[in-house]
């Protein structure tokens, strides 16, 4: 990577969408969700840039992370209209629980559960996700399978998430926020190789999104249950595991026999200002 190369969170005032792809006024997608997190000043670097324990200064935001790449349409009225209130409603759920069970020192069980409305949680979590990429300056005709399956399914309500996908969640308890728009994991023990994948995490919820999964690629965490939701306001239960949980700085940071590729550009690693810098996210 070059060391001189400035991280960017904004293309120009007007751009093709990185969600639709229609040109239009490009807005600001606040990833997560404001009312999920509150916007604060955080520093930010690229994934390579903290894996490496770059000494580079973070690149500094005053009002969280958030990236000009959207549409208005895609942003205020498909996110913020129709499907991010499904996300933040479950985050402020588990957040209470998370937050009264280490303040009031509350015993709770290995697992809890409770309902969502999946299919606005996961386009809100893909729409978050999809909006960490820059827009292209220029109409291209590239396309690719999984980013392809992502925006079909976000922009058509009717439609179910693709039987290659499959969405991993797991409680995440730290303050740092990480977006991954591009992740591809391999194993150097013959598991198999993840060609691609997004990363989505942020207190008190983290979400790993799966292209074509090698069967004999092992994930230990709980996945979405597609089959048992179809229409956009099915709700349905599922279980949070508060216990056996993966290491923070899982899965971008790889373990032994693990090796990682991915889009620098659309890597995003954030936490809270703090007057000793960075810091190192320990396993």
């Amino acid at each position: 990577m070059n060391k001189n190369k400035k991280m960017k969170f904004k293309a120009g005032k007007e751009g093709y969408c990185s969600i639709c792809g229609n040109y239009s006024k490009l807005t600001r997608d606040h990833i997560p969700p404001q009312g999920c997190v509150k916007a604060t000043r955080l520093e930010l670097k690229t994934l390579s840039q903290y894996l490496s324990n770059s000494n580079e200064k973070p690149v500094i935001s005053d009002n969280g992370l958030n990236i000009m790449s959207i549409c208005g349409n895609c942003n205020n009225n498909l996110l913020g209209i129709e499907y991010d209130s499904a996300l933040i409603h479950a985050s402020r759920q588990l957040s209470k629980i998370i937050r009264n069970q280490n303040e009031l020192g509350l015993y709770l069980p290995e697992q809890i559960s409770f309902r969502i409305k999946p299919q606005r949680l996961l386009r809100s979590v893909i729409g978050h996700v999809l909006a960490s990429k820059l827009p292209l300056s220029e109409r291209t005709n590239i396309s690719a399978p999984f980013p392809d399956a992502l925006k079909n399914y976000f922009l058509d309500p009717s439609s179910n998430i693709s039987e290659k996908i499959e969405i991993y969640y797991w409680i995440y308890p730290s303050n740092k926020q990480v977006v991954i728009d591009g992740l591809s994991i391999g194993s150097a023990m013959g598991e198999g190789f993840i060609a691609g994948s997004c990363l989505l995490k942020f207190f008190p919820l983290a979400f790993w999104i799966i292209w074509d999964k090698p069967d004999t690629f092992p994930v230990n965490l709980t996945r979405m249950p597609k089959d048992k939701f179809k229409g956009l306001d099915d709700t349905c239960e599922i279980i949070v595991d508060l216990r056996n949980l993966p290491s923070l700085s899982y899965p971008e940071k790889p373990t032994e026999g693990r090796y990682i590729m991915f889009n620098d550009d659309s890597s995003f690693i954030a936490q809270p200002k703090k007057s000793k810098g960075f810091g190192i996210i320990k396993s």
